[in-house]
């Protein structure tokens, strides 16, 4: 966003410092007063994450007169907290709603777009070789695979130089490996001890730390995993410092210090941290992440490998969320039985949140 519009953008926990202020109360749920925001426009991407409770902490920190433009996608995951904020919003009919529904003619080149429109209605991937199919550009490939140790090979193909040679992607520039599920094979647990193994193998000379059931070494791509308000980060070798590193960044370590206990984290927006041994549960290992992490980001290529696995998890919006997420090249790997299920599996679980009604009788 900060790229987009040339103006500095905060999430909205730290524009409020809602856990900081939390964290020092020493108590949960409690009510503390916001303060205001200063703006006459406030812009809020990636609505759909936005829980109840985030949005009364959002509202209460807004003047009286100040426009307030909420920009998301209904049909993407939940948020994780209750409420189905934006949900209910545009359902109320009481609020001026845009809806961009229509695929204009730069968008159609796009397989990505396209099958991303496909699967929010209820449609199965375009054919290769239909009509519909032609005049396309080759960004997206599905690849029909049952054998979980067959997908699990396919992916450590492409990340391993097989798309180096197909458009010059790179894994840590370009590459994100998505899955549904923690568990199994092709869960994260699993999936990124592989891909730590192909990409990043134990070396004499790289250092490296056990934590819990994780070893972290030099040059493994990680992700913070918690906010932390006061962890120190600093740019370009201190010219610009602050404190703050939160959910979902993403970065690599470019330094374990045994001496010291210490790790260095490169985050890909130039930020650098140390984190000590004993603050490792903040970080985790991201070869590979679950969709419900990757909401809210985007990258160049995704390689989303669906496994067997709950059908609470193998939903349609959860299909819709990763295909959503990127930018350049997919590569969806998996049955077409699952696929299928997942398309048809739109039963979302019905969130009782009382906020239309409230907003109808309101207005």
């Amino acid at each position: 966003m900060s790229e987009t519009t040339g103006k500095e953008a905060k999430t909205i926990h730290r524009l409020l410092e809602i856990g900081k202020i939390q964290d020092e109360l020493k108590l949960e749920n409690v009510d503390y007063d916001i303060m205001p925001i200063d703006g006459d426009v406030i812009i809020v991407d990636e609505m759909s994450m936005v829980d109840v409770f985030l949005m009364n902490y959002l509202t209460k920190g807004i003047y009286l007169g100040t426009k307030l433009v909420l920009v998301g996608d209904s049909n993407q995951l939940p948020s994780v907290g209750p409420g189905s904020v934006l949900k209910d919003i545009i359902e109320s009919g009481e609020t001026s709603v845009i809806s961009l529904n229509k695929i204009f003619r730069q968008a159609a080149k796009s397989k990505i777009i396209v099958n991303a429109h496909h699967v929010n209605k209820g449609e199965a991937f375009i054919p290769k070789g239909s009509m519909e199919a032609q005049d396309t550009e080759e960004d997206f490939f599905y690849i029909n695979e049952q054998s979980q140790e067959k997908i699990l090979s396919q992916v450590i193909s492409l990340v391993n130089g097989r798309l180096k040679s197909y458009g010059d992607y790179e894994f840590y520039k370009d590459m994100q490996v998505l899955t549904p599920t923690k568990k199994g094979m092709l869960g994260t647990k699993e999936l990124n001890k592989a891909l730590q193994d192909a990409l990043n193998p134990k070396n004499d000379f790289k250092q490296e730390k056990t934590y819990g059931e994780q070893t972290f070494r030099e040059g493994d791509r990680v992700m913070q995993i918690k906010n932390d308000y006061d962890i120190f980060w600093e740019k370009k070798a201190g010219k610009e410092v602050g404190t703050g590193i939160f959910n979902g960044e993403i970065g690599t370590i470019a330094k374990i210090d045994q001496e010291e206990k210490q790790i260095k984290v490169e985050f890909d927006d130039d930020k650098s941290a140390w984190y000590s041994f004993s603050n490792l549960e903040e970080i985790e290992l991201a070869y590979g992440i679950t969709i419900h992490k990757s909401q809210g980001s985007e990258f160049n290529v995704v390689i989303l490998v669906i496994p067997q696995s709950s059908p609470m998890l193998l939903t349609r919006n959860l299909l819709y969320t990763a295909i959503t997420r990127a930018k350049k090249l997919l590569i969806v790997i998996g049955s077409n039985k699952l696929i299928e299920f997942m398309i048809r599996n739109a039963d979302a679980k019905t969130r009782n949140t009382g906020l239309e009604f409230k907003l109808r009788s309101f207005f």
